[in-house]
């Protein structure tokens, strides 16, 4: 990634933590929720002279190699109905596995991702809608080995690649009674700024358990489109992929 697109990413990121320090703390309202993810990744990676090597890899899969994993969400509203959110995921892991072809893929792939958004929001009868703009930092860092029967050849490729995508997108909340939210939430970005495309979708329900503690359970999928390089040529990379699973949170609310 750039100087350039790295210096806007922090700047959007600092501005929006900043904005909470020119107001009282207790005029926001603030959440922190660790989550889980049941990570499922399919795709399609290519490095190098490796120009294309397939990814299918699901949670029971990522359970079994994971070496490192985190994740979690930061979110501030303002009374004026502005807000900011952080969310941070990573995971790192490494297996093989053997296709029908005969083809043997070894890897090691640490994939994390940071995103930081800010929001407006307009309150409806029992519903409310978000504006959303902000950045997607991807962090990418994969060893690969590809065993290839056919050609008796086995090809190798180490990649250290990171970029930041700009999306826009909108977030809607039912409020269904005192206790059940339901939330459908999506972005789209990317349009050849970074990557090719990049989009997120979500889709669930958060219960209210205390004035302290909400449940946040919901479905995510995260898709990316991203290349660079020629390929076949060094320093070639593309990492076509989308991430997704069910999700488990507690939200801390003060």
């Amino acid at each position: 990634m750039n100087v350039k697109a790295k210096f806007t990413c922090a700047s959007i990121i600092t501005t929006s933590i900043l904005l909470s320090s020119q107001i009282q703390a207790n005029d926001w309202e603030f959440s922190i929720e660790p989550y889980l993810m049941a990570t499922n990744i399919e795709g399609d990676f290519g490095s190098g002279r490796i120009e294309q090597a397939e990814i299918d890899v699901d949670f029971s899969d990522i359970l079994e190699n994971l070496e490192a994993a985190g994740m979690i969400r930061f979110e501030a509203i303002s009374p004026s109905n502005i807000g900011f959110a952080l969310d941070y995921g990573f995971m790192d892991q490494g297996g093989s596995k053997t296709f029908a072809n005969g083809q043997e893929l070894d890897a090691g792939v640490r994939q994390g991702v940071l995103e930081g958004l800010v929001f407006y929001r307009n309150d409806l009868q029992n519903a409310s809608i978000d504006y959303i703009a902000g950045v997607r930092w991807w962090d990418n860092d994969v060893d690969i080995d590809v065993d290839l029967p056919n050609l008796e050849q086995r090809l190798s490729a180490s990649v250290e690649e990171d970029w930041v995508d700009f999306v826009v997108g909108l977030r809607w909340y039912s409020y269904l009674n005192e206790n059940w939210t339901f939330e459908l939430y999506g972005d789209v970005g990317g349009l050849d700024l970074s990557s090719e495309f990049t989009s997120t979708v979500k889709i669930g329900m958060q219960y209210k358990m205390t004035e302290l503690l909400t449940l946040d359970v919901k479905y995510k999928a995260t898709w990316v489109d991203y290349e660079d390089g020629t390929p076949g040529e060094p320093g070639f990379f593309a990492y076509d992929t989308v991430t997704h699973g069910p999700v488990l949170g507690l939200a801390f609310t003060f």
